[in-house]
């Protein structure tokens, strides 16, 4: 009799079991690349077309004020699936290696409690692009994956180089595509997995990368867009986009077909703000993609890099036509939310927090969200001056604070007020200010990053950006020097000061050049330096000549003209990672390259352009500021720094 109770109890469990997973709500996130706040008809663009995003959004509830954890794709990724903050988790920025194995996933959590999980789209978690040895998809909880080439595993490659390197690599099968066909095949992929998985909970991510530059549409479709802008980065961005939203419409059309629409949450966001190049400004040109109200875009963690367009649908159980003006969320809170709604426990200890109620609408407030994007791992800025944020935010409230490490460019924000980020209240709210910097300095230490926490706060002084690794690098401007990147006047006792948190990383033997226009107004002076007498560069002028000067570990090389420069010259220096230092006026080598050492550690003084504030690099004669004009002045060095 007992084995025969304990056989009913075990199909009743086993029945029990089942019912339980069938209750369970499937979950589709669909995370975009590089789309923009205003790069959706909900949020009121009417010059393009997302039909299927927009109906989403009218089915189901638009979240106004959901954010991403960073201004560029990779930490953003990072804390969606573990619910922690990237930096807490070594991933900074794109590029910079893979999670730890060990870290919990969201995948991870729902598979054990039933869930069938797949990825199909773009991972930028490590691998293919950064690191050749990065675990798998499948490695973080998912059954099946088909990436990109920022990724390993399964995945399709639609670069000929990228090809190559793919092949080599191995870790999957490698399907080889046109640009434009990529998001129809994990499209493609995505319905498969849900066909098959239809009788039990899955949770299956769609990531395109459609809208991420470079935008290659398929022939003739980008004609339509020709008469509502004249960019042509624009024609190109908004066929691609069409696109996008019609495969994201063929995942909606299936969910109906199979009867799923009733137990399927759908979540659609994006990564960061459209994207932000300096290379198109500084070319006379506009990157494509929309911010629409907010100041600046991908790279910036002003509102238009990390306010993000955000909906979630769930028939019956979210009321469609619901938009909430007030809940603040973020990436870090979908790992948390989706948890919550899929009846697992939510795990602790991580910085995102379930937010299930506000998505089924109940709006509520939020404890503060903190950002770091930039120096000292972060290259990549913004392409308008405007756009070059502090490193460090927070959004508390109605408030919004930014400040440096160094406690420079502080500025507060009341954004209900001030959406575009327009009107600093530093001066009118001291008291703010100070609880805010603490607030982040307390943060950044826990993080273990640097930040000064004894220092005073100070808003934004003079600056002039000057283009530094085809990135826009703001300078504090010392003296009144009159100018901008194009043409800067100096009087001798002007110059423009790198702060020191903002050096690029030169150690190494990496390829540094230094070039622009020079019309000196007398035969001495310093154009640029950068370090001292013990590691550094400097270009200055000494009894007329123009000089090049490298110092490794105190010793000094100098290449200089031959006749002193009387007249405006274009100039180039160079130092390359073979050691060879060279000088070219008006592109005419001075003199045969001489080859010094490289730089082992990085110099300890900051750049200065028009000056050197520190100690000397070269061998000035006399004072070492210059007076005339320099322009065009460019620094290139490896952007991977």
């Amino acid at each position: 009799m007992r084995y025969l109770y304990n056989i009913t109890m075990i199909i009743c469990l086993g029945f029990v079991s089942a019912v339980a997973l069938a209750q369970k709500p499937n979950i589709i996130l669909v995370m975009t690349d590089d789309q923009g706040w205003f790069d959706t008809g909900f949020n009121g663009n009417t010059e393009l077309k997302t039909p299927n995003i927009d109906q989403l959004a009218a089915e189901g509830i638009i979240l106004d004020r959901f954010y991403s954890a960073s201004a560029v794709c990779s930490p953003t990724r990072a804390s969606l699936i573990t619910g922690r903050n990237p930096l807490r988790i070594e991933i900074p920025t794109a590029n910079s290696g893979h999670i730890k194995e060990e870290e919990i996933t969201i995948a991870e959590i729902l598979k054990e409690h039933g869930y069938a999980t797949g990825h199909f789209g773009k991972w930028h978690m490590g691998g293919g692009r950064d690191v050749d040895d990065a675990p798998l998809p499948q490695a973080y909880g998912f059954d099946e994956s088909l990436v990109s080439f920022e990724g390993l595993g399964d995945r399709i490659i639609s670069n000929t180089n990228a090809l190559e390197k793919a092949k080599a690599l191995g870790h999957g099968t490698i399907i080889a595509c046109e640009r434009i066909d990529r998001s129809r095949i994990q499209v493609d992929y995505t319905i498969d997995f849900i066909r098959r998985n239809k009788d039990k909970p899955f949770y299956v991510r769609f990531f395109p990368n459609d809208v991420h530059g470079a935008h290659i549409p398929a022939k003739g479709t980008e004609d339509k867009y020709k008469s509502i802008s004249d960019n042509p980065y624009d024609w190109a961005f908004l066929a691609v986009l069409e696109n996008m939203d019609n495969q994201i419409g063929r995942i909606i059309d299936e969910i109906e077909h199979l009867g799923l629409s009733k137990r399927t949450l759908i979540i659609f966001t994006s990564d960061n703000g459209p994207s932000d190049g300096a290379k198109k400004y500084l070319n006379g040109e506009k990157p494509a993609g929309f911010a629409g109200i907010y100041r600046g875009r991908k790279w910036s963690i002003y509102e238009g890099g990390i306010r993000m367009p955000f909906i979630a649908v769930w028939p019956g159980k979210i009321k469609a036509g619901t938009q909430d003006d007030t809940s603040i969320m973020s990436t870090l809170d979908l790992s948390p939310t989706i948890c919550k709604i899929a009846g697992v426990e939510v795990e602790e200890n991580l910085d995102g927090i379930d937010r299930s109620s506000v998505l089924l609408g109940t709006p509520s407030g939020r404890l503060p969200l903190f950002w770091q994007y930039g120096h000292p791992h972060s290259a990549l800025k913004g392409g308008l001056v405007k756009h070059l944020s502090p490193t460090f935010a927070m959004r508390d409230g109605a408030y919004k604070f930014m400040i440096n490490p160094d406690g420079s460019e502080a500025q507060l924000f009341k954004l209900a007020n001030d959406p575009s980020e327009s009107t600093n209240l530093f001066d009118q709210q001291p008291t703010r200010v100070a609880s805010m910097t603490q607030s982040l300095g307390q943060w950044a230490h826990g993080i273990g990053y640097a930040f000064d926490r004894q220092v005073k706060p100070a808003k934004p002084g003079p600056m002039i950006a000057v283009v530094a690794g085809n990135q826009m690098l703001n300078f504090n401007n010392v003296g009144g020097v009159i100018g901008n990147h194009k043409k800067l006047t100096f009087d001798g006792s002007n110059f423009l000061d790198l702060p020191t948190f903002r050096l690029p990383k030169i150690a190494g033997g990496r390829n540094l050049q230094i070039k622009g226009r020079i019309t000196p107004r007398s035969n001495h002076g310093v154009i640029f330096a950068h370090g001292d007498h013990v590691n550094g560069y400097a270009i200055y002028m000494s009894q007329g000549l123009l000089c090049f000067a490298t110092c490794v570990n105190g010793e000094r090389e100098v290449v200089a003209s031959t006749a002193p420069i009387t007249q405006t010259v274009d100039f180039e220096a160079n130092w390359n990672n073979k050691g060879a230092m060279l000088l070219k006026i008006n592109k005419m080598l001075v003199s045969k390259p001489q080859t010094v050492q490289l730089l082992s550690v990085e110099p300890t003084e900051s750049i200065q352009i028009g000056g050197d504030a520190g100690q000397q690099v070269g061998d000035y004669k006399s004072s070492k500021g210059f007076s005339g004009i320099i322009e065009n002045l460019t620094f290139k060095y490896p952007i991977g720094s």
